[in-house]
């Protein structure tokens, strides 16, 4: 029993970075014409895999390759919340990011200002 547990987290351990990914790269003007709500969606995303590549670049080796791909999909998340955070500000949401998916994985619906005329 003890060895199919150890087996099962070094599993979970070896596959968990597989799972985190790099964000997905949404053209500026597809953020633009999206809701606010799916925005905030999408940045909520961008924010767990960018906490989660952090978190793997920390844990492994500076030197390995899964600490490099850790940072440069750290970067690319970073990057990614950057223009939806400069979208959502545009669109009169003014709320911090992490309060904005605290909200939402309330059951709340985000909308703008405008939205809402």
């Amino acid at each position: 029993m003890i060895k199919i547990t150890a087996a099962l987290a070094l599993l979970c351990a070896v596959a968990a970075p597989a799972f985190a990914g790099p964000c997905v790269a949404l053209d500026y003007q597809e953020m633009k014409d999206m809701s606010t709500n799916d925005l905030v969606k999408e940045a909520c995303k961008a924010r767990t895999n960018w906490k989660s590549s952090f978190d793997e670049s920390i844990a492994s080796p500076s030197l390995s390759r899964s600490a490099q791909e850790a940072r440069r999909d750290y970067e690319q998340c970073s990057g990614q919340m950057d223009r939806m955070v400069r979208i959502l500000s545009s669109k009169g949401v003014t709320d911090k990011l992490y309060a904005l998916c605290e909200q939402q994985a309330a059951g709340k619906t985000i909308t703008a200002p405008a939205e809402t005329k």
